[in-house]
């Protein structure tokens, strides 16, 4: 009997999703440890020295030893970095990036301490290695959560979300994990941008946020356009139709998913494309474009795909070109566009910020949330486990609900890992009440394998089955469309647990449910 479940496909989906998620959790089995860095100012020396591609650190790198000194945590790596830093002498750091789960590659790095260098936690920030992959919000390890409207009179939604792809693509470049960036609407109409930055200081959000990104262009070798250098900066970018400079045209079907927005060079930066431009020869392998392409970086990090430069974009040239660029359909092609507008712009925001508010979770505070949040999970199913017991006196059965159960959220975590799914308070709830829900529909297949009116419809198992089905099935779909408007909430509460519990149902519809009821129908014979 055991054999013939195994071989069943629903069972064996079931076990593959659970390896799945076991790799996406990536538990810390393997007792790695060290120091993982988590952001490096581009201002520092350590991440100047990143940022120019002079050293190979990198966020989610895990130093794991100073000048061949062995470090296992946070506070040994700092210690032994100030011993080791002399000046006019090399610093060596050992680390591991992960090339696949429980695969690590080790290098090092040798960085030249030059008279003044500084190093401390504002030069490189780490933290201890994780004991999952998995993404907690502010509410349960801390962090800081921030506010912030444009410092204008009048402003648009429009100008909201420009600031907010701004904002984001910025935050991405520094790679400081779980951070999110939306956009909330008031009631009145208004907008306002949320930040949210876990393991992240006040002060340090605000600087992340307030400091200006250091955007840079190159043809080849040679600088066009550099944000740290206002003659050389681009000093605007065209965000809708009318502008003075350039052309403006949205993606749409009629003009297959393409799309093109002008951009205002300073003087300097004119300068630099026109002599960078000069010194290109047409192309062999695209007629009508130039041999090379303009490469975007931001704080060092190339952005998306290289441009292609037309042969005759110097003619009538002013200091203002047009961005050309396309997608498979229209919304691509709109995140295209959106991201390349957001890259230009990340020298300088399109208007100052003002902070609405600013608050903050300390990390002694999360950790006693999220472990409130396990007992409540342990206390959950030992309740359960009780009911489930009582009400049917097999101890098989009982605990095969309650296994079925266990690997239904163990897989909803796994998706929330893969998917890099903020875990909040609220999410961690909707997995809470995601059990109950579990339980119930096990208990209607259950009972309806061990009922019948008459011995022949007793042995028709695919008919109790089916009918068991049709429950669970009609109970889903009066859920979901109850949750499936939260997802669109502007509160962020609503849609953690909303999110959450449909997932478990769907997971539990299409996958936990009919592996548990291959295996009960084995088990009542």
């Amino acid at each position: 009997m055991t054999k013939s479940i195994l071989y069943d496909w629903r069972v064996i989906l079931m076990i593959v999703l659970v390896a799945v998620a076991f790799l996406a959790i990536q538990p810390n089995i393997t007792n790695v440890n060290g120091a993982q860095v988590v952001y490096m100012p581009i201002n520092s020396y350590i991440g100047n020295l990143s940022s120019r591609g002079l050293i190979s650190l990198q966020t989610g790198s895990i130093i794991t030893a100073v000048n061949g000194v062995p470090v296992h945590n946070i506070q040994q790596f700092y210690s032994q970095l100030n011993k080791s830093a002399v000046v006019n002498s090399s610093l060596h750091l050992t680390y591991r990036n992960e090339i696949f789960p429980y695969i690590y590659g080790t290098s090092t790095t040798n960085i030249f301490v030059e008279p003044g260098a500084v190093f401390n936690s504002s030069t490189i920030q780490t933290q201890n290695v994780p004991s999952t992959r998995l993404n907690y919000g502010l509410d349960i390890i801390g962090g800081t959560q921030i506010e912030i409207v444009p410092n204008a009179t009048n402003y648009n939604s429009t100008l909201v979300n420009t600031l907010e792809i701004t904002l984001s693509k910025r935050l991405d470049v520094y790679g400081i994990s779980g951070t999110t960036v939306s956009t909330i609407q008031t009631l009145s109409g208004k907008s306002f941008i949320m930040i949210s930055m876990p393991n992240v200081g006040e002060s340090q959000a605000l600087s992340l946020i307030q400091n200006q990104g250091k955007f840079y262009a190159t043809i080849g070798n040679f600088t066009v356009f550099n944000s740290s250098n206002s003659s050389e900066s681009i000093l605007d970018v065209c965000l809708s139709a009318g502008c003075p400079f350039g052309a403006y045209q949205t993606p749409t079907v009629a003009n297959g998913y393409s799309f093109q927005f002008g951009i205002q060079m300073a003087s300097g930066a004119a300068k630099n494309f026109e002599t960078g431009v000069k010194a290109l020869v047409p192309s062999t392998s695209n007629p009508g474009y130039f041999n090379k392409r303009i490469h975007l970086y931001l704080n060092g990090v190339q952005q998306g795909q290289p441009l292609l430069i037309s042969t005759n974009i110097l003619t009538n040239f002013n200091g203002a070109i047009t961005i050309e660029g396309s997608g498979v359909d229209q919304q691509q092609a709109t995140s295209n566009m959106k991201t390349l507008q957001a890259i230009m712009q990340s020298g300088s925001l399109p208007v100052p910020l003002k902070v609405v508010s600013i608050n903050s979770v300390s990390p002694t505070a999360g950790s006693q949330f999220i472990n409130q949040i396990y007992l409540l999970l342990l206390v959950a199913f030992v309740l359960v486990s009780i009911v489930i017991f009582l009400r049917y006196k097999d101890y098989k059965v009982s605990s095969l609900i309650l296994l079925t159960s266990i690997t239904e959220i163990f897989i909803v975590i796994g998706v929330a890992a893969a998917i890099h799914w903020t875990l909040d308070i609220p999410s961690m709830a909707g997995i809470i009440a995601s059990i109950g829900i579990s339980v119930d529909d096990q208990i209607i297949i259950t009972d309806e394998m061990r009922r019948g009116s008459s011995q022949e419809e007793y042995a028709v198992t695919k008919k109790r089955i089916s009918r068991a089905f049709f429950i669970i099935f009609v109970s889903f779909f009066s859920f979901a469309a109850i949750m499936f408007p939260l997802l669109f909430s502007t509160a962020s509460l609503f849609a953690g647990f909303a999110l959450t519990t449909i997932l478990a149902s769907l997971i539990g519809l299409l996958v936990t449910r009919p592996a548990f009821a291959r295996i009960i129908s084995r088990l009542e014979g």
